[in-house]
């Protein structure tokens, strides 16, 4: 991609390209970030105008790239000399990745005009690693940029933060995503739609997401909601936790996250606000329906008593008792 077609963090953008055009790329970034909000697009997007065949002026550096000459092809593809990105080895980023990293930052570029080195997941830096890497920072060479992305600058040592300097990326919002989508992805509105707002703004989250699944996990749950609505099938609400009951940790939980958020959209529609405040705005009208069945009231209460079970998870309750005594709670209040 180029700076033209990446979609938003606008002011992040800004500043990159005037650092560009004048020449004074700094030796040391921090891209902090939730993660999937395109921080190591931005880093390689860089990469690519520092180093883009195409209209490279006398001085400084191109403002942005081509984006398809072989250049900007081998940087996309990990196969340029002068970009390399380090990741964790395992769990950690280890002290010899940075010793490394140490020894090839002070050689000059192999065959572009400067180089980049970017370390994703900086905060799992281990100690030593860390430490190592600041002593690279103390005197770093001009030929040389290194960018640390990262979703916990809190986490890198102090002296790296202020020997860098940080640009904070935010989540896309919703019509910026669903340009995005558009643009690079194109797939029925009604999926792009749903993308948009499932992913909160992260395009790593949306390009990896399977609406599928999603889709078949909305439908069980908006059918144990219908259940709870009437509030007179036990042996049902039963067997629905013992369903829900029976999935692994994680699987579980995602589906809490997920009845948590058609609650969300529930209690909305309940209050009479506009669907383009919800999430599962493909399936509005039958969320609007059973919204009008419940209450804003009961929509609340269900609200309330989900969010303490997710809470419970954490001291490890029995996940098929505590959402069997949730439901028959739940049903309780119909």
């Amino acid at each position: 991609m180029s700076f033209a077609t990446l979609i938003g963090n606008q002011h992040q953008k800004t500043i990159l390209q005037r650092l560009l055009r004048g020449g004074q790329i700094a030796t040391t970034f921090i891209f902090a970030g939730p993660d999937g909000v395109g921080k190591r697009r931005f880093a390689l997007t860089m990469a690519k105008a520092a180093n883009c065949l195409t209209g490279a002026p006398a001085e400084g550096f191109a403002d942005d790239c081509c984006d398809f000459c072989q250049v900007c092809c081998r940087i996309d593809e990990g196969t340029y000399g002068d970009v390399t990105t380090i990741e964790p080895d395992g769990q950690f980023i280890k002290i010899a990745q940075t010793r490394e990293l140490a020894v090839e930052v002070f050689y000059r570029p192999r065959e572009g005009r400067h180089r980049f080195f970017i370390i994703d997941s900086a905060e799992r830096l281990r100690e030593e690693a860390a430490n190592s890497l600041l002593k690279t920072l103390e005197e770093p060479p001009p030929t040389s940029t290194i960018i640390m992305i990262t979703s916990r600058p809190d986490s890198l040592l102090t002296t790296i933060r202020s020997r860098s300097q940080k640009l904070n990326f935010s989540p896309l919002t919703t019509g910026e995503m669903e340009a995005y989508l558009k643009a690079n992805f194109p797939r029925p509105a009604p999926d792009t739609a749903l993308l948009a707002r499932i992913s909160e703004g992260r395009i790593g989250q949306a390009t990896a997401f399977d609406l599928s699944v999603y889709r078949q996990q909305r439908r069980t749950l908006i059918e144990l909601l219908e259940i709870l609505s009437d509030g007179n099938n036990r042996y049902r609400l039963l067997k629905a936790a013992e369903f829900l009951g029976k999935k692994e940790r994680n699987e579980f939980e995602d589906e809490l996250d997920l009845l948590s958020s058609l609650l969300r959209d529930l209690f909305i529609l309940s209050t009479g606000k506009s669907i383009d405040s919800i999430v599962n705005i493909d399936v509005a009208e039958s969320l609007r329906n059973l919204a009008a069945k419940v209450g804003t009231d009961r929509l609340i209460l269900w609200a309330e008593k989900t969010d303490r079970l997710r809470a419970g998870l954490r001291i490890n309750l029995n996940r098929q008792l505590a959402l069997e005594s949730l439901l028959l709670d739940l049903a309780q209040t119909a």
